[in-house]
């Protein structure tokens, strides 16, 4: 019993961290954008852009890089078991594949340039 409540211990922890992390930066978003109009908001969105999307696609590429050695980590701590760490091998390129899909979606906006009108917004 007590081994497999330590091994999920560092789930929450992560989650816990997780959400102190997205709480402190909203507060600082908050705090940024206090007294800002859309215009302004707008711009400062549009000069990050460019570095945010790197910062995304190279966290997708360390993703992608340290997968395999992930799946031996865990399968050396014991966390992971042999049938396991093939299948979590075997999902590598799927996982990818999704975070990819989200980023074009979520981060790129291709489905907003998809079904946005031939005359451009509002036309």
């Amino acid at each position: 019993m007590k081994t497999s409540r330590s091994k999920h211990h560092w789930f929450w922890r992560l989650c816990l961290i997780t959400v102190a992390a997205a709480v402190v930066i909203a507060a600082v978003l908050l705090i940024l954008i206090r007294g800002s109009t859309i215009d302004e908001l707008q711009a400062g969105i549009a000069s990050y852009h460019f570095p945010l999307t790197a910062l995304r696609l190279g966290v997708i590429a360390m993703i992608a890089a340290a997968w395999p050695r992930l799946v031996h980590l865990g399968e050396q701590i014991g966390g992971v078991g042999i049938d396991r760490s093939v299948e979590l091998a075997a999902m590598r390129w799927r996982v990818l594949a999704w975070l990819c899909a989200i980023e074009l979606i979520i981060g790129q906006n291709v489905l907003w340039w998809l079904l946005a009108p031939a005359g451009g917004v509002g036309a």
